[in-house]
């Protein structure tokens, strides 16, 4: 999945823009930056540029003859549609998405919808010309969002934006039923028995093939750490071979969905993942495990995540000798004749010595 790029040109469009609105009620939007025009027909009718007069610079007519009130809200709703779209298709990319897309989609409208709310005004003084119906900011986003997903999705005629939202909370509903209210789905392994029957209710409820085109990506994403985890326990396979089939599997994903899976996936996963796979046969070295980590992960990333590791190994062998340290005393006290009590006592001055030895405070 791609998502548009910003129309050629839009510089110009951008000028036009706001050269048309000089004598208008203020600038296109807010923020900084070009606007992306709505439809590319205006870039084959704009108008020349503007020409010097007794007076100073004329502005000519608003490109396809519209009027800047028009311009804008045209121009307002290739901004929203913009921002929507990229916002769609980073969450449809997540596994979030295959499970409960009605909560997904909602946050989104929820965090993603301040333009169209400041700006509904003017949108819905010419929603009839940009093909809306609602009159209030949540609803033109809503509507907006969801005349993204019928074009990309190529939805059916057949469904409507609410039997959509109805379909998605079915969808959230089969998730909480199947999966959330299942207590058996949080042991180890059982999960993904669990949402296999989810997935077998949500293709009963949105159709095989809206299901694949809603959910491919998610779904894809969802699967990596079971597929990982099949190869692991795969005794007939040699590291080598499951390194191949695990990179063989992320390239087809990639291949079939038109992304890179480190945008979707946190790098450093997929790095573990593979660390895993080369494991399963013996330790690594140091050095290579950085190696195998820095090819998914990159060298930045491969250097704070082992730093890390190394300072929670350290804190760990200074845990322990405290500990030990710690048993030893009060085994001393103990054999010196102190009570329970008398310990206990001295247990706060024995706690502060250790901690500032092994640095822990």
């Amino acid at each position: 999945m791609r998502v548009p790029g910003v129309l050629v040109g839009i510089a110009l469009v951008g000028l036009v823009a706001w050269r048309a609105l000089a004598t208008g009620s203020g600038p296109v939007a807010e923020g900084t930056g070009p606007l992306p025009l709505a439809s590319a027909d205006a870039l084959a009718s704009l108008p020349a540029s503007p020409r010097a007069t007794g007076s100073g610079m004329e502005a000519s007519a608003s490109p396809a003859g519209l009027e800047a009130p028009q311009l804008k809200a045209q121009l307002l709703m290739g901004k929203a549609r913009h921002a929507l779209g990229q916002a769609y298709e980073r969450a449809a990319a997540h596994g979030d998405f295959a499970l409960a897309p009605g909560r997904i989609l909602r946050s989104l409208l929820e965090r993603r919808c301040g333009l169209v709310q400041s700006h509904a005004g003017e949108l819905a003084a010419e929603r009839e010309r940009l093909g809306l119906q609602a009159s209030d900011g949540t609803g033109l986003c809503r509507e907006l969002l969801f005349s993204i997903l019928k074009e990309r999705l190529a939805l059916p005629a057949d469904i409507s934006q609410a039997r959509f939202w109805e379909l998605l909370e079915q969808v959230d509903a089969a998730y909480d039923r199947l999966v959330v209210a299942d207590p058996s789905a949080a042991r180890d392994g059982a999960f993904r028995a669990a949402y296999e029957r989810f997935r077998e209710a949500r293709r009963g409820i949105v159709g095989v093939d809206l299901d694949r085109r809603l959910f491919g990506l998610a779904d894809e994403v969802v699967h990596l750490p079971f597929q990982v985890e099949e190869l692991v326990h795969d005794t007939r396979t040699s590291p080598e071979q499951k390194l191949a089939t695990y990179e063989g599997a992320l390239q087809r994903v990639e291949r079939e969905y038109g992304v890179r899976l480190s945008s979707v996936v946190e790098p450093l996963e997929l790095a573990k993942h593979a660390l895993r796979l080369q494991e399963a046969a013996g330790p690594l070295s140091p050095e290579q495990q950085r190696a195998l980590m820095e090819r998914y992960a990159g060298p930045e990333v491969t250097q704070r995540y082992l730093a890390h590791q190394q300072e929670q190994q350290d804190l760990s062998e200074r845990l322990r000798a405290f500990n030990q340290e710690r048993d030893a005393l009060l085994e001393q006290l103990a054999r010196a004749g102190l009570g329970p009590e008398q310990r206990r006592q001295r247990m706060a001055e024995i706690d502060q010595q250790l901690f500032e030895k092994y640095h822990l405070q």
